[in-house]
Formats: C-alpha cells, structure tokens, sequence
C-alpha cells in the first residue's frame, strides 16, 4: 500500500510539471497562457526555478521548526538544498553547507523537552511542514489574485503558490522513501497509535531521556528489545532501538554486548539514509578506541566517516581525541579538548557528558 501511495504522488507532483511545461512552453501563441505569463518570460522562470525550489521547501521545513517551538522541542539543525544551518556551541545559529545530496530534500531536526504527551506533540510538528506549505499556496493565490492579468509577478505567484501545492501533497501522503516517512504517514501512525506509532514513541522517549542527562543504564532496554524483535515495525526503526540498546549495555558496563549490538546495527546501515551514516562511523570509532583499545579497529571506522548536517560537533573532535590518546599523541588530544568541552552543553545525549568530562579530566592530568 505505502509503494502505491508514494507512485500516486510522483504521478501528481509529475502530472502538475508536464501540464504546466505544456501550457506554457508548448501552446504557442494561447490567448489564455499569454494573459498569464507575459513576452519573454519563459527564460526568467526557468532561471528562478532553483530559486522557487529552496523557497517552497525552505518555508515547508520553517514550517515544522514553528510547530516544534510551539511543541517545546529543541532546535538541532536545519537543511535545505544546499545550505544547512545548525546551533552554535557559544549559542545562536551558524551555516554550513550541506555535502549529502540524500538531505537535499529538507530536513527539520528537532527534539522534545520531558516526555509528557509526546504522541500529541509529535503529530503537530510533523502537521507543521505540510501546514506551512497549505499556507503559501493560499498566500500566493490570494494575492496573485490581486494583481493585474498579464504581469510576470501575478504568474510567479501562481506558479509557486502550484509548487507549494505539490509539495503539500507530496508530503501529506502516507509513504516510507530513501529511509525517511512522510508527514502524511507519521501522523497517521501517530493517530492510529499501532506498532510503529509504539516504536516511535519509544524512540522518543530515549531522545528525551538522553537529552535530560538521565544515566544510561536507566534505559528502559526490555522495551526496546521487544520493539527491535518486532518484524511487522519498520526496519529502521528496529535498527534504532538497538543502538538504544548500545547504548544501556555501555551503561551498564557489558562491554560484550555492546560489541554485539553495535556490529549489529553498522550491519544494517543501509536501512538509514547515506547522509546519515556518519555519526555512527563516529560512534564505532570512539568505541573502539576507548572501550576496546583497538588502534586498527578505530582508524578504520574513521576513515570511513563523511561530513553532514547530521552529525553534532562534538563527535569529531571526541573521536579525534579517543584515538590520538590510544596512541599515545598527548599533544593533539589537547587541542581536540578546546572544540569537546565546548560542544558538551549542545550534545544531544547529555547521558554520556559526565562520562566525558572524566575522560578530559584524566587525558588532562
């Protein structure tokens, strides 16, 4: 069902694109094409298409990060085409640019502060993005609308008010693609309350345990295993409650399991998408060095690390510190703590800061 649902809407978003290349590049000399878009225009619009692209996604991802603020969720970063924008350590937002064209797309991360009502609170930042999108297709007509008939502003308007449109319907669709769900199918999960709704939750329950600083061997790991075991729940999803999984073995200080989950999910890599992959190629490093004492093994994980918006600045320069520490390089384990003491306030998993500044404490001495 998800297949047919996600082939409807590129038959949508594809039929809008042929309809308008052919009224308005193939109909020639059509009274009603050229009432709306005049003379020579045809070469400004192809030139303003980029431009009309990151506009309409820009504003549909603005669109969750508004909601997610009204939801008490955390700003973590921002991507649209190539431009990505995240949280500087020192405070306020800084840009970067964004190397994964899989991200292209748009992406709005975000988590929620405390667990309470997360399912509601979820529902209303996934509803954000296609509301926002709704909101500029009616602005865009509204005031097009207003504008005399023949001016090339009035058919700009019209036809990123349609792109909007597109994207609207895109999104609000129920369908799974390039590991990301739509909108459409987060909230249906959500008001349906089933299985992946369940896995979901779960999963937010770990961000916001993490983000408060609880200990990780608070996890509530039976949980997870029993989401991880679960076939009839997306396999992403699955993958994600074994990190979680991971990361309560490291809590509890059962180095071998935690070997064992950690294989398991670079195992399945291929279940998220390419430009997410880093952090955990990150994560198998810093592992390897500091847990397992494996020189080889770390080296290894890192060179397999590529940048993306995705990954926090605090990983790098930790993963960079464990492994020059296993080598004994005192010196450019130093100059790795300036960038790690100033990314620990911003870290996602507040959970593992006091085990760092142990770490900082003791390459210090």
């Amino acid at each position: 069902m998800k297949k047919i649902l996600s082939f409807a809407g590129l038959l949508i978003m594809g039929g809008m694109i042929g309809y308008l290349g052919a009224k308005f590049f193939l109909s020639g000399s059509d009274t009603e094409t050229a009432s709306l878009l005049p003379g020579n225009s045809k070469v400004y619009l192809i030139l303003l298409l980029p431009l009309m692209y990151l506009l309409v996604v820009g504003i549909h991802e603005l669109g969750h990060v508004v909601a997610g603020k009204t939801q008490n969720f955390d700003f973590f970063g921002l991507t649209v085409g190539p431009f990505s924008w995240k949280p500087k350590d020192s405070g306020g937002i800084r840009f970067a640019w964004n190397k994964s064209l899989n991200l292209a797309g748009g992406v709005a991360m975000m988590l929620p502060n405390g667990d309470h009502r997360l399912r509601q609170r979820f529902m209303w930042f996934a509803a954000g993005g296609p509301l926002a999108s709704l909101l500029l297709l009616g602005f865009c007509f509204l005031i097009g609308n207003l504008l005399p008939e023949g001016t090339f502003v009035r058919f700009l308007l019209f036809a990123l008010g349609a792109f909007s449109g597109a994207i609207f319907i895109a999104t609000i669709l129920p369908f799974r693609a390039g590991g990301f769900a739509s909108d459409g199918l987060r909230i249906i999960n959500f008001a349906r309350n089933g299985p992946t709704a369940a896995a979901d939750l779960a999963g937010l329950q770990a961000m916001t345990h993490l983000r408060s600083g609880r200990p990780h061997e608070d996890l509530p790991a039976d949980s997870f295993a029993t989401v991880a075991a679960d076939t009839s729940i997306p396999a992403q999803q699955r993958v994600t409650m074994d990190y979680y999984r991971y990361l309560h073995a490291l809590g509890v200080n059962n180095i071998p399991q935690a070997a064992a989950l950690l294989e398991s999910v670079m195992g399945r890599l291929d279940e998220y998408p390419p430009g997410s992959h880093g952090g955990f190629y990150l994560e198998q490093a810093i592992f390897e060095a500091q847990y397992r004492k494996d020189l080889a093994a770390a080296e290894a994980a890192l060179a397999q690390y590529e940048d993306s918006p995705f990954t926090e600045s605090l990983s790098l320069p930790l993963t960079r510190a464990t492994i020059a520490n296993l080598r004994g390089d005192r010196a450019a384990v130093l100059a790795e703590i300036p960038a790690i003491e100033a990314a620990l306030p911003k870290s996602m998993d507040q959970s593992r800061v006091p085990i760092i500044r142990q770490w900082v404490a003791d390459w210090k001495a």
